[in-house]
Parts: C-alpha cells; structure tokens; sequence
C-alpha cells in the first residue's frame, strides 16, 4: 500500500483537504443561517415600521380632520361672542336712556 514516502504524503494531503472542506461546509451552513435569521428580522423591523407609519398617517388625518372642525367651532364662537357683546353694548344703552329720563 505505502511503497514511499511519497504516498504517505498524498495520503496526509487528502485528509487536510477533506478536513477543510468540512471546516468550510461547516462555516458556510453558519453563514447561511445567520444571514437567513438576519433577513427574517429585518422583515420583521419593515413590517413593524410600515405599521407605525400607518399609525403616524391616521393620526395626522384624524388632527386635520379634528382642526377643520375646530375651525367651523372657532369661527361660531367669535359670531357667538360678537353677538353677545353687541345685545350688551345694546342693553347698556337703553339701561343709559332709561336713567337719562
């Protein structure tokens, strides 16, 4: 089987390759996973994302909405207000004539 040292090292050679090669298999299934868990969790940080956003854009719909009402509220309060000073301001000036007399 072994006739010279020669074979004896071809022998030795094969058996570091082939333990190379399951050294390198070995790391490449490790990468592989890693790289695969690495992509499930940025889907999962993209989706968590994507529904923050949903969220951020309900609430500014819902804020303008929300300020348009205000708006209309706004506006009736000062008509309000105005008409209330103007019925005073009107009272106060016939309480004035009514003294006046």
């Amino acid at each position: 089987m072994l006739e010279t040292s020669k074979d004896l090292l071809f022998i030795v050679i094969s058996l570091a390759v082939l333990w190379l090669t399951v050294f390198f298999c070995w790391a490449l299934y490790y990468v592989i996973v890693m790289l695969r868990n690495f992509s499930k969790m940025t889907t999962s940080v993209r989706e968590k994302l994507e529904t923050v956003d949903k969220i951020l854009k309900l609430v500014k719909e819902k804020l303008e909405k929300g300020s348009n009402h205000m708006a209309v509220i706004a506006d009736s309060a000062i008509k309000l207000v105005g008409f209330l000073m103007e019925k005073q301001g009107r009272e106060a000036r016939k309480n004035k004539s009514k003294f006046k007399r």
